[in-house]
């Protein structure tokens, strides 16, 4: 919490301004609620800032909201209006924005974010609950339209590859995954940590954030046994098992709710659920070639890498990060390029159906 300033020390400058004394080093630290002066700017909760401030993800205050900054562990960011964006406890009933409109002073109102979360003679409807009647009545919600060729009538995704969690993509064939919300095919699946965003590792096919060495967990997410973020702070079956409109259950987690397809950046819309993008970047096509890379680099499953093959045996020697010559195998080929002792690894490769044993997890090549 906020350290209480010391009116003995700061007295006379207390007196002379007949007001509460300012000693922050920046315009964004200190002020005075309730003639309360505060030296620093760590939080843990909401009330911890001063006006127009939001308690962000790195415990600190900040100008601005929870849509730019994010909220601290056990609270989410919610869209509460217009343009207004506010810290809420996971477990929450607030107003979730659309979908925390539609329960009305019904005490048995079930909220849900997807067909799935509603019985068998209920549709999930646009204001986010569980309402009697198939989609013929009821319109479906955000992200899904009404098949009418189904008995009865039902909501099925408006993407045909639109998928919630890996179960969902089994009938395409072996390998497929649900990567960011869409069955991805084995072949555009991330295979490295180069593929994914900075902080992020690839974690049987999908970029996950990292937590090693103590980095911060996005919301909704835990650190796990291998350093990466893929625990639930708050497990459900169904979105009504997190407790209000303001989440939604994706994948056995409760994440923040999105508002019509609308999520933080960096983060994707998953069955109106925001999780962390989980797709690859890829920059080339041609393997084994220079294609789209600069020159001394080649590229390999969508991506640029340093070759070391001759006669640039000597080329890792000027990249600290990747200083060692590694031998990497496609389905082109096996070529010889830069990488380091935590990337590259060739134990297993979820793009090439190379499984780890039960129990294991692919991180980047290497089964953990």
């Amino acid at each position: 919490m906020r350290r209480l300033a010391s009116l003995a020390v700061l007295g006379f400058v207390a007196f002379t301004f007949g007001g509460c004394p300012i000693f922050s080093e920046n315009d964004d630290d200190g002020y005075c609620p309730d003639g309360r002066c505060y030296e620093d700017d760590y939080c843990s909760q909401p009330s911890d800032c001063g006006p127009d401030e939001v308690c962000g993800s790195n415990n600190q205050c900040h100008v601005g909201q929870c849509d730019v900054w994010e909220c601290p562990s056990g609270y989410f960011c919610d869209h509460t209006g217009f343009q207004v964006y506010e810290c809420v406890p996971l477990d929450s009933t607030g107003t979730g924005g659309n979908g925390g409109e539609g329960g009305g002073n019904n005490p048995a109102v079930v909220w849900c974010g997807n067909p799935d979360d509603c019985a068998a003679d209920e549709t999930c409807g646009t204001d986010g609950t569980c309402q009697t009647g198939d989609c013929t009545d009821v319109e479906c919600i955000f992200g899904f339209v009404c098949d009418e060729t189904q008995d009865p009538p039902a909501c099925i995704h408006a993407n045909p590859a639109g998928c919630g969690a890996d179960a969902d993509c089994t009938a395409l064939g072996a390998g497929y995954a649900c990567v960011s919300g869409e069955c991805t095919a084995p072949a555009d699946q991330c295979f490295d940590q180069t593929q994914c965003p900075a902080g992020d590792v690839c974690n049987s096919g999908k970029c996950t954030p990292s937590c090693a060495g103590n980095e911060l967990c996005p919301l909704a997410y835990s650190c796990d046994a291998v350093d990466t973020c893929t625990v639930p702070v708050m497990e459900c079956t169904i979105t009504n098992d997190c407790g209000g409109p303001g989440a939604v259950c994706v994948d056995g987690a409760c994440v923040p709710r999105s508002f019509e397809g609308g999520c933080l950046l960096d983060e994707v819309w998953v069955e109106n659920g925001c999780i962390p993008d989980q797709s690859a970047i890829f920059v080339c096509d041609i393997e084994g070639q220079q294609d789209a890379c600069a020159v001394g680099s080649i590229c390999l499953h969508h991506s640029c890498y340093i070759s070391c093959a001759a006669p640039n045996e000597n080329a890792c020697v000027s990249f600290p990060e990747f200083d060692i010559c590694k031998l990497v195998a496609t389905s082109t080929g096996e070529y010889e390029v830069c990488g380091s002792d935590s990337n590259l690894g060739s134990e297993c490769d979820p793009t090439a159906g190379v499984d780890c044993a039960a129990g294991l997890v692919c991180i980047d090549g290497f089964c953990k």
